[in-house]
Protein backbone atom coordinates (compact mmCIF):
# COMPACT_ATOMS: atom_id res chain seq x y z
CA UNK A 1 0.00 0.00 0.00
CA UNK A 2 1.99 3.53 -0.95
CA UNK A 3 2.36 5.43 2.06
CA UNK A 4 0.85 8.23 3.17
CA UNK A 5 3.41 10.94 1.86
CA UNK A 6 3.55 9.32 -1.27
CA UNK A 7 -0.60 9.29 -1.81
CA UNK A 8 -0.38 13.19 -0.31
CA UNK A 9 2.02 14.57 -2.92
CA UNK A 10 -0.44 12.73 -5.92
CA UNK A 11 -3.43 14.80 -4.11
CA UNK A 12 -1.58 18.19 -4.31
CA UNK A 13 -1.02 17.19 -7.92
CA UNK A 14 -4.98 16.42 -8.03
CA UNK A 15 -6.10 19.80 -7.14
CA UNK A 16 -6.03 20.96 -10.66
CA UNK A 17 -8.54 18.23 -10.69
CA UNK A 18 -12.44 19.72 -11.65
CA UNK A 19 -14.24 16.91 -9.81
CA UNK A 20 -11.89 16.73 -6.79
CA UNK A 21 -12.47 21.09 -6.90
CA UNK A 22 -15.99 20.67 -6.76
CA UNK A 23 -15.99 18.32 -3.90
CA UNK A 24 -14.02 20.11 -1.96
CA UNK A 25 -14.93 23.58 -2.98
CA UNK A 26 -16.69 25.32 0.46
CA UNK A 27 -18.75 27.60 -1.85
CA UNK A 28 -20.74 24.75 -3.40
CA UNK A 29 -20.88 23.14 0.01
CA UNK A 30 -22.45 25.67 1.18
CA UNK A 31 -25.19 26.39 -2.04
CA UNK A 32 -25.24 22.52 -1.29
CA UNK A 33 -26.47 22.72 2.14
CA UNK A 34 -28.61 25.31 1.29
CA UNK A 35 -30.43 23.83 -1.63
CA UNK A 36 -30.85 20.70 0.80
CA UNK A 37 -32.54 22.98 3.49
CA UNK A 38 -35.18 23.89 0.62
CA UNK A 39 -35.78 20.84 -0.11
CA UNK A 40 -36.18 20.13 3.33
CA UNK A 41 -38.46 22.88 3.96
CA UNK A 42 -40.97 21.89 0.55
CA UNK A 43 -41.19 18.13 2.56
CA UNK A 44 -42.01 19.87 5.75
CA UNK A 45 -44.74 22.34 3.93
CA UNK A 46 -46.12 19.06 2.48
CA UNK A 47 -46.30 17.24 6.20
CA UNK A 48 -47.88 20.32 7.58
CA UNK A 49 -50.54 20.70 4.88
CA UNK A 50 -51.75 16.63 5.30
CA UNK A 51 -51.56 16.56 9.17
CA UNK A 52 -53.91 19.71 9.25
CA UNK A 53 -56.18 18.15 6.20
CA UNK A 54 -55.92 14.62 8.45
CA UNK A 55 -57.42 16.72 11.72
CA UNK A 56 -60.04 18.38 9.91
CA UNK A 57 -61.05 15.16 8.76
CA UNK A 58 -61.50 13.66 12.33
CA UNK A 59 -63.26 16.77 13.09
CA UNK A 60 -65.75 16.26 10.39
CA UNK A 61 -66.36 12.46 11.32
CA UNK A 62 -66.13 13.71 15.10
CA UNK A 63 -69.22 16.20 14.42
CA UNK A 64 -71.24 13.68 12.75
CA UNK A 65 -70.65 11.42 14.74
CA UNK A 66 -72.09 13.64 17.93
CA UNK A 67 -75.37 14.26 16.26
CA UNK A 68 -75.82 10.95 15.21
CA UNK A 69 -75.53 10.43 19.18
CA UNK A 70 -77.96 13.36 19.95
CA UNK A 71 -80.48 11.76 17.66
CA UNK A 72 -80.22 8.45 19.11
CA UNK A 73 -80.32 10.12 23.04
CA UNK A 74 -83.55 12.04 21.82
CA UNK A 75 -85.61 8.78 20.34
CA UNK A 76 -84.60 6.66 23.33
CA UNK A 77 -86.24 9.40 25.39
CA UNK A 78 -89.09 9.25 23.46
CA UNK A 79 -89.82 5.93 23.88
CA UNK A 80 -89.66 5.81 27.54
CA UNK A 81 -91.92 8.84 27.31
CA UNK A 82 -94.34 7.19 25.69
CA UNK A 83 -94.22 4.24 28.39
CA UNK A 84 -93.93 6.55 31.10
CA UNK A 85 -97.41 8.26 29.83
CA UNK A 86 -99.58 5.11 29.51
CA UNK A 87 -98.76 3.82 32.94
CA UNK A 88 -99.44 7.24 34.07
CA UNK A 89 -103.17 7.10 32.34
CA UNK A 90 -103.87 3.64 33.99
CA UNK A 91 -103.03 4.66 37.32
CA UNK A 92 -105.83 8.17 36.67
CA UNK A 93 -108.53 6.28 35.21
CA UNK A 94 -107.90 3.01 37.87
CA UNK A 95 -107.93 0.80 34.28
CA UNK A 96 -105.98 -2.21 33.44
CA UNK A 97 -102.03 -1.67 33.10
CA UNK A 98 -101.48 -2.16 29.23
CA UNK A 99 -98.27 -4.15 30.20
CA UNK A 100 -97.22 -5.63 26.53
CA UNK A 101 -97.21 -2.22 25.24
CA UNK A 102 -95.35 -0.43 28.25
CA UNK A 103 -92.67 -3.31 27.90
CA UNK A 104 -92.37 -2.70 24.12
CA UNK A 105 -91.32 1.08 24.70
CA UNK A 106 -89.08 0.50 27.20
CA UNK A 107 -87.25 -2.55 24.95
CA UNK A 108 -86.62 -0.12 22.39
CA UNK A 109 -85.89 2.96 24.83
CA UNK A 110 -83.34 0.15 26.03
CA UNK A 111 -82.04 -0.34 22.65
CA UNK A 112 -81.44 3.07 22.00
CA UNK A 113 -79.39 3.61 25.43
CA UNK A 114 -77.01 1.10 24.27
CA UNK A 115 -76.75 2.15 21.15
CA UNK A 116 -75.83 5.58 22.25
CA UNK A 117 -73.43 4.27 25.22
CA UNK A 118 -70.95 2.76 22.14
CA UNK A 119 -71.62 5.70 20.14
CA UNK A 120 -70.16 7.77 23.23
CA UNK A 121 -67.04 5.55 23.40
CA UNK A 122 -66.23 6.29 19.39
CA UNK A 123 -66.79 10.04 20.26
CA UNK A 124 -64.32 9.46 22.78
CA UNK A 125 -61.99 7.81 20.61
CA UNK A 126 -62.48 10.10 18.43
CA UNK A 127 -61.43 12.95 20.85
CA UNK A 128 -58.18 11.61 21.38
CA UNK A 129 -57.17 11.12 17.58
CA UNK A 130 -58.36 15.07 17.30
CA UNK A 131 -56.33 15.88 19.85
CA UNK A 132 -53.25 14.13 18.99
CA UNK A 133 -53.96 15.06 15.10
CA UNK A 134 -53.87 18.75 16.75
CA UNK A 135 -50.10 18.30 18.35
CA UNK A 136 -48.97 16.54 15.43
CA UNK A 137 -49.73 19.70 13.64
CA UNK A 138 -48.53 22.24 15.97
CA UNK A 139 -44.99 19.98 16.55
CA UNK A 140 -44.91 20.01 12.46
CA UNK A 141 -45.59 24.42 12.70
CA UNK A 142 -42.84 24.93 14.88
CA UNK A 143 -40.05 22.26 13.36
CA UNK A 144 -41.43 24.77 9.88
CA UNK A 145 -40.81 27.47 11.65
CA UNK A 146 -36.80 26.94 13.20
CA UNK A 147 -36.21 25.34 9.78
CA UNK A 148 -37.52 28.76 8.25
CA UNK A 149 -34.98 30.35 10.68
CA UNK A 150 -32.34 28.44 9.74
CA UNK A 151 -32.41 28.74 6.13
CA UNK A 152 -32.67 33.16 6.92
CA UNK A 153 -29.63 32.53 9.33
CA UNK A 154 -27.82 30.72 6.19
CA UNK A 155 -28.94 32.70 3.58
CA UNK A 156 -27.01 35.38 5.06
CA UNK A 157 -24.35 33.65 6.56
CA UNK A 158 -23.28 31.71 3.64
CA UNK A 159 -22.26 35.05 1.91
CA UNK A 160 -20.09 36.16 4.54
CA UNK A 161 -18.37 32.44 4.76
CA UNK A 162 -17.90 32.76 1.22
CA UNK A 163 -15.98 36.40 1.33
CA UNK A 164 -13.83 35.43 4.41
CA UNK A 165 -13.02 32.34 2.40
CA UNK A 166 -12.20 33.70 -0.77
CA UNK A 167 -10.10 36.32 1.57
CA UNK A 168 -8.45 33.76 3.30
CA UNK A 169 -7.03 32.16 0.28
CA UNK A 170 -5.24 35.32 -1.30
CA UNK A 171 -4.01 35.85 2.24
CA UNK A 172 -2.35 32.44 2.17
CA UNK A 173 -1.46 32.87 -1.66
CA UNK A 174 0.37 36.04 -0.37
CA UNK A 175 1.85 34.38 2.40
CA UNK A 176 2.76 31.54 0.79
CA UNK A 177 4.67 33.13 -2.05
CA UNK A 178 6.51 35.29 0.72
CA UNK A 179 7.61 32.34 2.37
CA UNK A 180 7.93 29.93 -0.32
CA UNK A 181 5.15 27.42 0.74
CA UNK A 182 3.42 25.02 -1.46
CA UNK A 183 0.54 25.81 0.00
CA UNK A 184 -2.52 24.48 2.21
CA UNK A 185 -4.67 21.90 1.21
CA UNK A 186 -7.96 21.50 3.35
CA UNK A 187 -10.52 18.84 3.34
CA UNK A 188 -14.03 20.66 3.89
CA UNK A 189 -16.98 18.75 5.31
CA UNK A 190 -20.36 19.91 4.76
CA UNK A 191 -21.27 20.60 7.69
CA UNK A 192 -21.48 24.40 8.38
CA UNK A 193 -19.88 24.76 11.40
CA UNK A 194 -16.73 22.73 10.29
CA UNK A 195 -16.52 25.10 7.66
CA UNK A 196 -16.83 27.98 9.59
CA UNK A 197 -13.67 26.81 11.52
CA UNK A 198 -11.83 25.74 8.89
CA UNK A 199 -12.48 29.25 7.40
CA UNK A 200 -11.58 30.91 11.14
CA UNK A 201 -8.19 28.96 11.42
CA UNK A 202 -6.75 29.51 7.73
CA UNK A 203 -7.01 33.43 8.34
CA UNK A 204 -5.70 32.81 11.65
CA UNK A 205 -2.70 31.22 10.09
CA UNK A 206 -1.85 33.85 7.29
CA UNK A 207 -1.80 36.50 9.65
CA UNK A 208 0.57 34.75 11.85
CA UNK A 209 2.59 34.22 8.91
CA UNK A 210 2.49 37.87 7.64
CA UNK A 211 3.92 38.72 11.35
CA UNK A 212 6.67 36.55 11.62
CA UNK A 213 7.73 37.70 7.98
CA UNK A 214 7.54 41.34 8.90
CA UNK A 215 9.58 40.44 12.09
CA UNK A 216 12.09 38.75 9.95
CA UNK A 217 12.71 41.88 7.61
CA UNK A 218 13.41 44.39 10.65
CA UNK A 219 16.32 42.18 11.98
CA UNK A 220 17.79 40.87 8.64
CA UNK A 221 19.64 43.19 5.95
CA UNK A 222 18.88 40.07 3.57
CA UNK A 223 15.62 38.17 3.13
CA UNK A 224 16.40 34.76 2.81
CA UNK A 225 13.38 33.17 1.64
CA UNK A 226 12.78 30.67 -1.01
CA UNK A 227 11.62 32.95 -3.55
CA UNK A 228 12.35 33.30 -7.18
CA UNK A 229 13.69 36.55 -7.24
CA UNK A 230 15.99 36.12 -4.58
CA UNK A 231 16.94 32.58 -5.91
CA UNK A 232 17.81 34.09 -9.40
CA UNK A 233 19.58 37.26 -7.30
CA UNK A 234 21.75 34.49 -5.34
CA UNK A 235 22.80 32.75 -8.50
CA UNK A 236 23.91 35.94 -10.03
CA UNK A 237 26.18 36.65 -7.85
CA UNK A 238 28.02 33.37 -7.90
CA UNK A 239 28.37 34.28 -11.60
CA UNK A 240 29.89 37.53 -10.77
CA UNK A 241 32.15 36.10 -8.26
CA UNK A 242 33.65 33.57 -10.89
CA UNK A 243 34.04 36.02 -13.47
CA UNK A 244 35.68 38.47 -11.04
CA UNK A 245 37.87 36.25 -8.99
CA UNK A 246 37.96 32.74 -10.86
CA UNK A 247 36.29 29.38 -10.41
CA UNK A 248 38.53 28.32 -7.44
CA UNK A 249 38.79 31.13 -5.28
CA UNK A 250 34.97 31.71 -6.33
CA UNK A 251 34.05 28.42 -5.24
CA UNK A 252 35.68 29.16 -2.24
CA UNK A 253 33.19 32.02 -1.61
CA UNK A 254 29.97 29.71 -1.47
CA UNK A 255 28.13 28.38 1.41
CA UNK A 256 30.44 26.13 2.42
CA UNK A 257 31.15 22.63 1.48
CA UNK A 258 27.49 21.29 3.00
CA UNK A 259 25.39 24.13 0.76
CA UNK A 260 23.24 22.03 -1.36
CA UNK A 261 23.78 18.36 0.09
CA UNK A 262 20.96 18.96 2.78
CA UNK A 263 17.96 16.77 2.59
CA UNK A 264 14.99 19.21 2.64
CA UNK A 265 11.46 18.07 3.89
CA UNK A 266 8.26 20.77 3.02
CA UNK A 267 5.06 20.32 5.19
CA UNK A 268 2.31 21.85 3.56
CA UNK A 269 1.64 25.08 4.97
CA UNK A 270 4.73 25.08 7.41
CA UNK A 271 7.93 25.79 5.47
CA UNK A 272 10.60 23.76 4.31
CA UNK A 273 12.57 21.98 6.74
CA UNK A 274 16.64 21.49 6.21
CA UNK A 275 18.63 18.20 7.46
CA UNK A 276 22.24 17.47 7.49
CA UNK A 277 23.27 14.68 4.68
CA UNK A 278 24.55 12.56 6.99
CA UNK A 279 21.37 12.41 8.60
CA UNK A 280 19.18 11.80 5.31
CA UNK A 281 18.77 8.00 5.85
CA UNK A 282 18.13 8.04 9.30
CA UNK A 283 15.13 10.89 9.03
CA UNK A 284 13.73 8.84 6.16
CA UNK A 285 13.95 5.32 7.80
CA UNK A 286 11.85 7.54 10.69
CA UNK A 287 9.35 9.05 8.69
CA UNK A 288 8.78 6.27 6.62
CA UNK A 289 8.42 4.11 9.99
CA UNK A 290 5.75 6.02 11.18
CA UNK A 291 4.37 6.20 7.72
CA UNK A 292 4.29 2.21 7.59
CA UNK A 293 2.63 2.07 11.13
CA UNK A 294 -0.23 4.69 10.39
CA UNK A 295 -1.09 2.53 7.01
CA UNK A 296 -0.32 -1.04 8.36
CA UNK A 297 -3.25 0.30 10.88
CA UNK A 298 -5.25 1.34 8.39
CA UNK A 299 -5.18 -1.81 6.58
CA UNK A 300 -6.16 -3.95 9.34
CA UNK A 301 -8.91 -1.25 10.42
CA UNK A 302 -7.67 -0.57 13.52
CA UNK A 303 -6.60 3.13 13.22
CA UNK A 304 -8.39 5.31 15.77
CA UNK A 305 -8.75 8.87 16.47
CA UNK A 306 -6.12 8.88 19.42
CA UNK A 307 -3.59 6.12 17.72
CA UNK A 308 -3.59 8.60 14.29
CA UNK A 309 -2.81 11.77 16.59
CA UNK A 310 -0.25 9.70 18.67
CA UNK A 311 1.73 8.69 15.60
CA UNK A 312 1.45 11.43 13.33
CA UNK A 313 2.62 13.94 16.15
CA UNK A 314 5.82 12.14 16.22
CA UNK A 315 6.23 13.01 12.22
CA UNK A 316 6.28 16.83 13.70
CA UNK A 317 8.41 15.66 16.78
CA UNK A 318 11.32 14.34 14.19
CA UNK A 319 11.13 17.40 12.04
CA UNK A 320 11.20 20.00 15.16
CA UNK A 321 14.10 18.09 16.87
CA UNK A 322 16.53 17.09 14.05
CA UNK A 323 15.41 19.77 11.74
CA UNK A 324 16.36 23.10 10.66
CA UNK A 325 13.41 26.09 8.69
CA UNK A 326 14.88 27.48 5.36
CA UNK A 327 14.57 31.06 5.68
CA UNK A 328 14.49 30.91 9.66
CA UNK A 329 17.13 28.39 11.33
CA UNK A 330 19.16 28.37 8.08
CA UNK A 331 19.59 30.79 4.91
CA UNK A 332 18.80 29.84 1.51
CA UNK A 333 22.52 30.25 0.23
CA UNK A 334 23.02 27.63 2.70
CA UNK A 335 20.70 24.65 1.10
CA UNK A 336 20.84 26.04 -2.79
CA UNK A 337 23.79 24.79 -5.04
CA UNK A 338 25.15 26.08 -8.33
CA UNK A 339 21.45 24.59 -9.78
CA UNK A 340 19.71 26.61 -7.76
CA UNK A 341 17.41 25.45 -4.69
CA UNK A 342 16.73 22.07 -5.01
CA UNK A 343 12.77 20.75 -4.70
CA UNK A 344 11.93 19.19 -1.61
CA UNK A 345 12.71 15.57 -1.88
CA UNK A 346 9.01 14.72 0.67
CA UNK A 347 6.38 16.63 0.88
CA UNK A 348 4.14 16.07 4.53
CA UNK A 349 0.57 17.13 4.68
CA UNK A 350 -0.09 19.65 7.41
CA UNK A 351 0.26 19.46 10.93
CA UNK A 352 -3.41 20.04 11.89
CA UNK A 353 -4.26 17.17 9.33
CA UNK A 354 -7.74 15.79 10.99
CA UNK A 355 -8.29 12.05 11.34
CA UNK A 356 -11.32 11.92 8.62
CA UNK A 357 -8.75 13.91 5.65
CA UNK A 358 -6.27 11.02 6.70
CA UNK A 359 -8.59 8.40 6.19
CA UNK A 360 -8.91 9.52 2.78
CA UNK A 361 -5.12 9.57 2.24
CA UNK A 362 -5.15 6.46 3.68
CA UNK A 363 -7.65 4.27 2.11
CA UNK A 364 -5.65 2.87 -1.25
CA UNK A 365 -4.30 3.59 -4.80
CA UNK A 366 -8.22 4.46 -6.12
CA UNK A 367 -9.30 6.64 -3.92
CA UNK A 368 -6.81 9.61 -4.95
CA UNK A 369 -6.99 10.69 -8.23
CA UNK A 370 -2.72 10.68 -9.59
Amino acid sequence: MPGIFSRFRDLIKAKTNAALDKLEDPEQLLDEKYRQLLTEQQRIARAVRDSIADRNLIQGELAELQGQTKKVHERAKLYRLKALSIEQQAAAAELPQQSEQIEKYNQEAIRLLKQRLRLDERVRALQDNLERAGLRVKAIKEKQIDLKAKLDDLRLKKEELKSEWRLSKAEERISGALAGLEGDFSDVDLTLQRIEEKVKRKKALAQASSEVLAGQAEHEPVIEIAGEPELRAEVALQDLDRELLGGDQARSLDAGPQAGSHLLVAVSGGGTWAFPAELRDQILNSLNRVDEQLSDLTKEGQLSPEKFAALYRQIFQIIRERGQLVGRDISLSAVSGEKGYPKPEITLPPEDLEYDEALKLLKGEGLIPG
